[in-house]
């Protein structure tokens, strides 16, 4: 007996094991102070966090992805970048200090917006921008921005206007008339919709500057606008939605998605799209905490695979999960989106149902949107030969190839120009968009060098969205 207690008491102590598994590590921001920190990427639970730690606040735990799957694999959809023409700032400070661009970024300006104003006549307790109202963008300085912007692409698919609210710019319909050129397929404005609702001559003159419209839509519910946008503005929202349909203004709608809010709301505006043929495109944000004062829990918001989900269960099986694919033009954690081609019986069907999504990447590996192109006829071409081999294994297989023939015929028409090719890809689908800008507890400075969607500012300097917001915006007086 002696001899067993001596040998029991020889063992080692036990171990006890990690509640999460390490699966890399990356250059973060406290939270606090916005110092560059080093973070830990753990998976806990099923779901991905960034661990933290500054000097001088200590450590601080977020949530950046509800799928640890889906965060791995989105990984696997990286492809080389496309740099820019001309960059405006050397490499000096290193990322994010030399935002400009400078020649060590990877990927050029796929989705640019100016600035055009400071005022707004909401007050939005979620604005990244937290404007003065003080500042309407001169003409010269706009010039300088599209001129700038085509200097570093050579031409754009879309040029956004933004503010503040932009229809409160004296100049705004000067300035698209401006920007409409052979060189940029279209100008969109990001609108809360008052002006549209309100103002009928305003929305005749809009409709015929051709411009496309970006209206914030957070679900029809007055305590989520409260709670988001500072007031209600269902009946705001309804009249503008009546007023650009009245129009036949293309529209876009711009879900800001927030947990225990509106998440619940995301299957109205997925019904509108559906049903709508004015509205081309849902773009769905989960919300981010870019200044002080935003009640974002950083353990329990809403993410990428987070609204993925979310909208599956509220598509009445229209959607599934797996018919989103992470976009590969940023960093493809950063955005996720989906396709729906439309038939002839006036069903939507998710184009990953029917065409194998990694052999098509190259037409949207540079492109925030599908635009007209030979890769895409190629692409098009291959999906109606892989559907005709493999009749019946699709869903609706006859009414699906003779939607996507329909497609690729008339973008093969050589008699129609690069707006006509445009109309028939905005009739014949429809696309879903989800992307989570980062903010003071997900910012991965591993993810900026990538990042497509960019200010232009009048001094010629191109801004990553994300550290605009985070590192320069209260830099530049705005």
């Amino acid at each position: 007996m002696s001899q067993v207690v001596s040998q029991a008491s020889t063992r080692p102590p036990r171990r006890n094991r990690r509640p999460h598994t390490y699966i890399g590590s990356t250059t973060s921001v406290c939270p606090v102070c916005r110092s560059l920190v080093p973070a830990k990427v753990l998976c806990q639970d099923g779901r991905v966090y960034f661990d933290k730690f500054c000097p001088a606040h200590g450590g601080s735990k977020a949530l950046v992805e509800e799928d640890v799957g889906y965060y791995l694999e989105a990984v696997r959809y990286a492809q080389p970048g496309s740099v820019p023409l001309t960059v405006s700032m050397p490499a000096r400070g290193g990322c994010p200090h030399d935002c400009g661009l400078c020649p060590r970024h990877e990927q050029h300006c796929c989705h640019p917006i100016i600035e055009i104003t400071n005022r707004c006549n909401l007050d939005c307790p979620i604005c990244m921008a937290d404007h003065a109202g003080k500042f309407d963008m001169p003409e010269p300085a706009f010039r300088r921005c599209v001129e700038h912007l085509l200097g570093a692409e050579g031409s754009l698919e879309n040029l956004t206007l933004s503010g503040g609210e932009p229809t409160l710019h004296p100049q705004l319909l000067d300035f698209i008339a401006l920007a409409t050129r052979p060189e940029i397929a279209r100008v969109s404005l990001v609108t809360n919709g008052l002006r549209i609702a309100q103002d009928a001559a305003f929305c005749d003159a809009l409709a015929r500057s051709g411009a496309y419209v970006i209206l914030q839509f957070d679900g029809l519910d007055a305590a989520a606008d409260c709670a988001l946008r500072g007031r209600d503005l269902v009946a705001i929202r309804q009249q503008a939605l009546a007023q650009l349909e009245a129009h036949s203004i293309p529209c876009q709608l711009l879900f800001v998605a927030a947990r225990h809010v509106n998440e619940h709301q995301l299957g109205q505006a997925l019904d509108l799209l559906l049903q709508k043929p004015f509205i081309l495109s849902l773009a769905v944000q989960p919300l981010a905490d870019a200044r002080e004062g935003i009640a974002v829990d950083p353990l329990d918001r809403l993410t990428v695979s987070g609204t993925i989900r979310a909208l599956a269960r509220q598509s009445r099986g229209v959607l599934r999960a797996d018919d989103f694919f992470p976009l590969p033009c940023p960093d493809p954690r950063c955005v996720s989106l989906t396709y729906l081609l439309g038939t002839a019986q006036g069903e939507w069907v998710p184009i990953p149902r029917f065409a194998d999504i990694r052999r098509h990447l190259t037409m949207l590996a540079e492109s925030a949107t599908i635009a007209p192109s030979q890769e895409l006829e190629d692409s098009l071409h291959e999906i109606v030969s892989d559907l005709w081999s493999t009749a019946g294994e699709c869903p609706r297989n006859e009414r699906v190839v003779s939607a996507v023939r329909r497609l690729f015929e008339g973008l093969a028409d050589r008699a129609k120009d690069g707006a006509a090719q445009r109309r028939v890809l905005e009739t014949s689908a429809k696309s879903i968009f989800i992307h989570h800008y980062m903010d003071r507890h997900t910012f991965d400075l591993a993810r900026v060098p990538k990042c497509c969607h960019q200010y232009s500012l009048p001094d010629g300097r191109l801004m990553p969205i994300c550290t605009y917001n985070l590192f320069h915006r209260s830099r530049e007086g705005s």
